[in-house]
């Protein structure tokens, strides 16, 4: 209940953008669809989903605000092979799984097959590099003004120092450096990640200490284990403030309901 039991949604709120900037869709999508509502009125956003698991799209199908006709949404993804983002999502939303097609929401919905290289939109810019996952998945760079915030809610930094590895790392840490934040994957500890190498997931040691090898300022983890209790993340976190809280300006683990701002 302190850490939180849904699955991955953050939005980032862009000075001098009027548009809503959100980053994956999953059960959190559903609670954030529905403060948004609160505000009475239409709503404009883009949103950027790291790749197709059902937990990065659970929530998508009961985000409210699809459902007024005043809303307009752009909703971008990697391909998958030779599928793209529309593809993907009408597949997600047949009448064998959801009650309710794309075509049926009511707000000027559009999707958008986005690649590696970086865009620019109202008052921000993004990019994505590949993580190391069982799918094709993104690691978006979102940048600012003068601020850098990098998001890889599904990446495994692999300890087996083979060629693809060292590569892959190599790659990261030049996308990461002197970022302003980094939320990154830490589902497992090094002791799980031993019998759980290629599940395309890291152990939260090997996430800090690249971050802070990279002069990375803000880290913040997340993907926490299922498994993991509020009493079990409590003690990661505790043993993470322990030995690196002087490493960056802030650290913790993502909880529910969290902030964080970045001043300009």
């Amino acid at each position: 209940m302190h850490y939180g039991g849904n699955t991955t949604c953050v939005q980032v709120e862009a000075e001098g953008s009027d548009e809503l900037l959100i980053f994956d869709c999953g059960t959190g999508f559903r609670n954030l669809g529905n403060e948004l509502l609160n505000d009475g009125k239409p709503l404009k956003g883009r949103i950027f989903i790291t790749h197709p698991h059902w937990d990065h799209l659970q929530g998508f199908p009961f985000f409210k605000p699809f459902y007024n006709k005043e809303s307009f949404f752009r909703i971008n993804m990697p391909p998958q092979g030779q599928i793209g983002c529309k593809e993907i999502l009408q597949g997600h939303m047949s009448d064998t799984f959801f009650p309710v097609s794309m075509d049926m929401l009511e707000a000027d919905l559009d999707c958008d097959t986005i690649l590696p290289s970086e865009k620019e939109y109202q008052g921000y810019s993004i990019e994505y590099m590949w993580a190391t996952h069982t799918i094709p998945t993104a690691i978006y760079k979102i940048k600012i003004g003068e601020k850098k915030i990098v998001f890889a809610p599904d990446n495994e930094l692999r300890d087996d120092n083979s060629d693809t590895s060292v590569k892959f790392e190599k790659q990261f840490r030049t996308f990461i450096n002197g970022v302003d934040l980094l939320i990154h994957d830490g589902q497992f500890s090094r002791e799980q990640y031993k019998t759980r190498r290629g599940w395309g997931h890291s152990a939260w040691e090997n996430v800090v200490e690249i971050a802070r090898g990279e002069n990375v300022k803000n880290l913040c983890l997340t993907h926490h284990d299922p498994d993991s209790n509020d009493m079990i993340l409590k003690n990661i976190e505790n043993e993470l403030l322990d030995k690196y809280s002087e490493s960056f300006e802030f650290v913790s683990l993502a909880k529910e309901g969290q902030e964080i701002i970045l001043p300009q």
